[in-house]
């Protein structure tokens, strides 16, 4: 009899193992997937600033002023060209493991069209990377055939790429908000970056007419923090 209340007892004051050991394994990976988002955010903000050419307040508009930006600096330049890529992809793998990881059909639904988002938007800054380490190789060329009365295009003619990129990854970042906001991974933090990201998309479009892709970091930046902070 005082067995069986001890056994009793002792499971009031300690939870089911099992439960326990869940709850225990919940937690890290949440914060692990913060981490590792927080180290893809980093390398985007590392590669915005690594070249001479974007640290400038205002980028420069002289045809000339841009090449010998760009030879002057030819690590910094092939390193913004390089990290870029990486980052996309390793994010775009990070929200793999989220969208799987999600069990509810709407949050994992939401998740997985964000992973996409953020595939396709990879996609799209392929070509502008690979421009932009072409452009690196030719620069000091560029310079010594400049012809002051037809100037050649310097990343003028990827717009599109630019834009398609800026779109995809600005939805990719306000469905994964919503989703782990549903998911109640983030249920406050989720919807701060789900707005803040489709906030970004009204002002590209309709205000600023451009966007400084530095803000798209900023945003995943948040959404890693939150997830770190989850527990």
């Amino acid at each position: 009899m005082l067995s069986f209340r001890c056994d009793a007892l002792l499971k009031c004051v300690a939870p089911d193992k099992r439960i326990v050991m869940n709850t225990i394994n919940d937690l890290p990976d949440w914060r692990v997937t913060g981490v590792a988002l927080w180290v893809t955010a980093v390398i985007f903000m590392i590669g915005a600033f690594a070249a001479a050419y974007f640290r400038r307040w205002l980028l420069p508009a002289d045809p000339l002023d841009k090449l010998t930006l760009i030879a002057n600096d030819r690590e910094g330049w092939t390193a913004q060209a390089i990290l870029f890529p990486v980052a996309y992809l390793g994010t775009a793998v990070t929200f793999t493991f989220i969208a799987a990881r999600l069990t509810a059909p709407g949050p994992r639904g939401l998740a997985a069209a964000a992973t996409f988002l953020f595939f396709v938007g990879l996609l799209c800054w392929l070509p502008i990377s690979i421009d932009r380490l072409q452009l690196g190789a030719n620069a000091a060329e560029l310079i010594r055939t400049y012809d002051p009365a037809a100037p050649p295009p310097i990343m003028v003619n990827l717009g599109w790429f630019f834009w398609a990129n800026t779109l995809c990854i600005l939805a990719a970042l306000a469905l994964m908000g919503a989703a782990l906001a549903l998911a109640g991974v983030l249920p406050t933090g989720g919807w701060v970056v789900s707005g803040l990201a489709v906030v970004g998309v009204l002002l590209a479009a309709f205000v600023l007419h451009d966007w400084p892709p530095f803000m798209s970091y900023v945003i995943l930046l948040l959404l890693a923090i939150g997830l770190i902070r989850t527990g």
